[in-house]
């Protein structure tokens, strides 16, 4: 296959291909990589030659050097991590509340089909956490 692109469009494959290397690997230990996503990258950093790629002299494998990885990580992985974390604390808590109001688990409360009363307790959340972060949150222990 043969793929055009100038410079900053290779740039921008590059950076699309590391962040998506990245979401598939980044939370889990080497010996549950996926491999195939590391070796399309590594194939793409290996067909164009451009500033900021680096090559291990042991390995031989391509590298994006610090400073663009770092970029990367302050333009989006940062952001993603950060939107990703409060959608998914408001979505979890909202099901655990209407879990606890149906008397069920909340594996048992499936998003598509309860999404109608979800969504007034997620809202209820988000707002709160918008306005005051984890600061009223409460861990409530019984001894």
């Amino acid at each position: 296959m043969q793929v055009h692109l100038d410079p900053d469009q290779y740039r921008k494959l590059v950076e699309l291909a590391y962040l998506g290397e990245w979401v598939i690997n980044a939370h889990h230990d080497t010996d549950y990589q996926d491999d195939q996503a590391t070796s399309a990258v590594q194939a793409l950093l290996k067909a164009g030659p451009v500033e900021g790629i680096g090559r291990d002299d042991e390995t031989g494998e391509y590298f994006l050097e610090a400073d663009w990885v770092e970029r990367l990580y302050d333009d989006y992985i940062l952001d993603y991590d950060d939107h990703v974390f409060w959608d998914e604390l408001t979505e979890r808590l909202a099901a655990r509340d209407l879990a606890r109001e149906r008397g069920v688990s909340p594996d048992d409360i499936l998003r598509d089909d309860d999404l109608m009363e979800l969504r007034p307790l997620e809202e209820r959340y988000r707002q709160e956490l918008e306005e005051n972060g984890v600061e009223r949150l409460d861990i409530h222990t019984e001894f």
